[in-house]
């Protein structure tokens, strides 16, 4: 049933970290192609910002030329007429020598037909415009008016993208500056040198590059989507391979469940039908030996102890063995436990071979509370000292309980000075039957120590033996402080 639930917790966490990695797939996917295209934007954006600083210099260039010759003289025609808001000037207009009529064309009128000729080529529109025009055809718009007034606070440019005629256009203003030149037209209207007169606007049609543009989230549009199914392809195809990887471990957790609680039920048999005859023999070799003590010789006699110590020992063997299983099958009744108390019950169980022996006890004088199961604490240290009684030898002479704590565990020692062990035999000795005695008057059989590893490690610790710092063995077991 655990390794059931184990399996469910699993293919639920696997469902759980897919649909997570494809929700930041797709966030990741998301942001990718928003800041791309938003890029994208501003790349037609700077460009069509170029452009018109551009035609902005361009103009500049006409003008300052124009102005740094206080205007030009042109023929009259039908589409350059003397300019009628220039007649405060002397000379506005010329007669030369061989009859021909000249008038002078500003900056303004001149910048005026050469962005005509420009725009009808390429549909970029510019002129010069002033908060105090002298031609009304030179008049601001409301967008032209508010650059304007920004420029007298100190504003050196102002972009946006308007529509006009349902037509995009990046609007680009750039102030204009009175010059020595420009007073020759404007200084009666107040204008000194450095003055903001005005400023210079362009207008460029973005239709061009927003064809560009479209192409470019089009292209990645179509790349991200790839890259989006693709990685979405993986995320599953990696899903289904774990999802079958967890259904095959699930088949395999079953089976070995299956097996293993045959195999229980099997030494649950065994352990039943030996149980039995073992009580059967040793109660009848008893019965031998006093019903029929005077007919037996001292050869009988020493076969029926034989008999009585064998099916002892086999009686030992079979409780280990059952308490070996317990230990791996029943669940912890985790609770509050006082180690102290647990001390002093093996101690007071151990108390007739310890007063024998004249063997000293020695427990902390005080030991916290902790979360554990009683039982299984009362067996691990029960099996402790018993270890330490049974091969501690002659030379025993004392048993120390010792306690200490870290962050994490609760650890508890069990120190004897009795015989010592080979270092390297330490970690052999929790393994199943294994025992570190070859004295024949001393019973176990070598589970002892296998299940105090499982009962320990049922409450998320350790169990370790390691030599004494003065002399004899010393066995120490954790206890999680998060059961």
């Amino acid at each position: 049933m655990g390794l059931f639930l184990k399996k469910n917790h699993e293919h639920v966490a696997l469902q759980r970290s897919s649909v997570l990695i494809t929700v930041i797939w797709t966030a990741l996917c998301f942001l990718s192609a928003y800041w791309n295209i938003d890029t994208e934007k501003k790349k037609t954006l700077e460009l069509a910002h170029k452009e018109a600083l551009t035609v902005f210099n361009k103009d500049q260039a006409f003008r300052f030329w124009a102005t740094d010759h206080e205007g030009v003289y042109v023929p009259i025609n039908e589409r350059t007429q003397p300019n009628e808001y220039l007649s405060h000037i002397p000379e506005r207009d010329l007669l030369t020598p061989s009859g021909k009529q000249l008038t002078l064309m500003n900056p303004a009128y001149m910048l005026r037909q050469v962005m005509g000729h420009y725009a009808s080529l390429y549909s970029t529109n510019s002129h010069i415009t002033s908060l105090k025009t002298l031609n009304p055809i030179n008049k601001p718009d409301a967008w032209e008016i508010d650059a304007l007034q920004m420029f007298e606070t100190g504003t050196e440019e102002v972009m946006e993208v308007s529509v006009i005629g349902e037509k995009q256009f990046l609007r680009l203003m750039k102030p204009m500056h009175t010059k020595v030149g420009c007073l020759k037209c404007h200084a009666h209207q107040g204008y000194k040198v450095g003055d903001v007169r005005g400023g210079v606007s362009v207008s460029i049609p973005l239709s061009a590059y927003r064809e560009i543009e479209k192409n470019s989230i089009q292209k990645l549009y179509i790349t991200h989507l790839f890259f989006f199914f693709s990685g979405f392809n993986v995320i599953v195809l990696i899903y289904y391979h774990n999802k079958q990887r967890i259904i095959e471990q699930k088949q395999a957790a079953a089976a070995l469940q299956e097996e293993s609680e045959k195999i229980k039920m099997f030494a649950y048999s065994v352990i039943h039908d030996l149980k039995n005859p073992v009580i059967a023999i040793h109660g009848l070799t008893n019965l031998l030996k006093k019903k029929y003590a005077d007919v037996l010789d001292e050869s009988g006699t020493h076969c029926c102890e034989k008999i009585t110590d064998s099916a002892a020992q086999l009686d030992l063997l079979v409780g280990q063995l059952n308490e070996y299983i317990s230990a791996k099958e029943h669940p912890l009744a985790i609770e509050e436990l006082d180690l102290l108390e647990i001390s002093r019950a093996v101690r007071a169980e151990f108390d007739n071979q310890l007063r024998e022996r004249g063997i000293m006890w020695g427990e902390p004088a005080y030991i916290p509370t902790v979360r554990a199961d009683a039982m299984a604490i009362l067996r691990i240290m029960r099996n402790l000292v018993d270890n330490a009684l049974k091969y501690g030898g002659d030379d025993l002479s004392r048993i120390d309980v010792l306690y200490k704590e870290s962050e994490d565990f609760h650890s508890l020692c069990v120190v004897n000075d009795g015989n010592a062990i080979v270092a390297d035999d330490y970690q052999k000795l929790f393994i199943q039957f294994k025992r570190d005695c070859t004295d024949g008057k001393v019973k176990g059989v070598g589970l002892g120590l296998a299940i105090t590893k499982e009962l320990v490690e049922l409450h998320d610790g350790k169990v370790w033996g390691e030599p004494d710092v003065m002399k004899g063995t010393k066995f120490c077991f954790t206890i999680s402080k998060k059961l």
